[in-house]
């Protein structure tokens, strides 16, 4: 006597782990602060469009990444306007001393 037990419980598979999401993540965390954090802002956008065309998990680090990529990208935008603006001082003391000296 065999028994009938139908067309059986559905499983639940696991989402597959994008891997790029993994590896901006990895470049925002390693690049903070340095030019890998824009590389990690670019790959993290990519992979929030691939995990959603794909059905794949990782959407958070994927944010994440891309958080920590427009901290980095203010940051540096920050470091060249303060570099931007010390180079402009030392050059307006040179000039003025070399009219001083000249004149």
């Amino acid at each position: 006597m065999t028994q009938d037990y139908g067309p059986g419980a559905p499983v639940n598979v696991p989402r597959e782990m994008n891997g790029l999401a993994i590896a901006s993540f990895v470049l925002a965390i390693v690049g903070f602060c340095s030019p890998l954090g824009i590389l990690a802002l670019i790959l993290g956008y990519v992979a929030k469009g691939q995990i959603k065309s794909r059905n794949n998990s990782g959407n958070g680090l994927a944010t994440a990444a891309i958080v920590l990529g427009w901290i980095t990208l203010l940051a540096l935008a920050a470091f060249v306007v303060a570099l931007v603006l010390g180079g402009w001082d030392t050059w307006m003391d040179r000039w003025d001393e070399y009219k001083r000296d000249n004149y």
